[in-house]
């Protein structure tokens, strides 16, 4: 990566970065809200709350949609780095790269069956809600789209190192 580019994107990243952690911090605060006032109203009071666990359904895919940019942009996501870590430096360079190529394809695809999908639902309301069900679909293609924008801008900034991500192997 240019210095340059280095310098122009590290501020877009930790910004997005920061109000992408707002945003997950503040959907789970409000799903964990719910399901406990969801408790409360069906064992204390005796009553439901009929579109609490509609909603938190909807905020959860919105999290995990929204939460796996920021673990792009971490390069944290689940992986195998044995093969990795017995690789030469230009070997490990080349892992990295595939790696992010094949995270790339894989969310350009997934943000294409998303739009399918909001596009299908576009004229259906939820049950509960009575909001339209893409609000909630909408998730798909969003994350996705952010998952790679975070990939594309991090793409150089994880160069490989001799030490494993985990420190305990």
């Amino acid at each position: 990566m240019t210095p340059f580019l280095a310098w122009a994107t590290g501020p877009l990243v930790d910004r997005l970065r920061t109000v992408l952690t707002a945003v997950s911090v503040a959907l789970l605060a409000g799903y964990f809200f719910l399901v406990l006032l969801q408790v409360f109203f069906r064992y204390v009071l005796n009553e439901s709350l009929f579109w609490a666990e509609e909603l938190v359904r909807g905020a959860m895919l919105w999290g995990v949609m929204i939460s796996v940019a920021l673990v792009a942009a971490s390069r944290a996501h689940i992986r195998i780095e044995i093969l990795e870590l017995m690789l030469p430096p230009a070997g490990r360079r080349f892992v990295v790269g595939l790696t992010d190529g094949l995270t790339l394809a894989f969310c350009l695809t997934l943000m294409w069956a998303g739009i399918q999908f909001v596009d299908r639902t576009w004229f259906q309301n939820s049950p509960l809600l009575d909001v339209p069900k893409y609000t909630v679909y909408l998730a798909i293609p969003v994350g996705a789209a952010l998952e790679s924008l975070m990939t594309i801008l991090t793409w150089q900034q994880h160069e490989p190192s001799d030490e494993p991500t985990d420190r305990t192997l």
